[in-house]
């Protein structure tokens, strides 16, 4: 797969897991409790990667808004607005990063799939097709 496009989704999909949790744990001692797990497989035609938290997954309500750009759970005030670049930070706030990494992986041949239990946690799966390093051009031969 093309590294860089891999890390942006990489690092949206773990930044999201990060958050959360550090939103849900109040103490080092429950972050020790909800680990988030990366787990990687492949064969010779496709990797996939599985990101999951506990950190009380998206509330049923959300379903599919957190595939819109622009929505994001941030920074919203007491109406439920968002707010968005006035307070948006390292790890969240604009909205994008979800969506866009989504757009790489189906860019690339690949999925992006999200399962969210309420109450419990969520599981980010991404399956990609490798690129095979071994394509070469075919020159013609001259000598014959």
């Amino acid at each position: 797969y093309i590294p860089g496009f891999l890390r942006f989704i990489m690092t949206e999909v773990l930044k999201n897991s990060c958050r959360a949790t550090a939103e849900v744990a109040k103490s080092d001692r429950e972050v020790q409790k909800r680990p988030i797990e990366v787990i990687v497989c492949a064969d010779d035609h496709e990797v996939a990667i599985r990101v999951s938290d506990r950190a009380r997954g998206i509330p049923f309500g959300v379903g599919q808004k957190v595939w819109s750009y622009l929505y994001t759970t941030a920074n919203t005030d007491k109406e439920g607005r968002n707010g968005y670049a006035h307070t948006a930070t390292s790890l969240a706030g604009y909205g994008i990063g979800l969506p866009l990494s989504r757009l790489y992986a189906r860019y690339f041949g690949g999925t992006l799939k999200l399962v969210s239990l309420p109450g419990y946690g969520t599981s980010v799966d991404l399956f990609l097709r490798r690129v095979n390093a071994n394509q070469v051009e075919i020159v013609p031969d001259n000598d014959n």
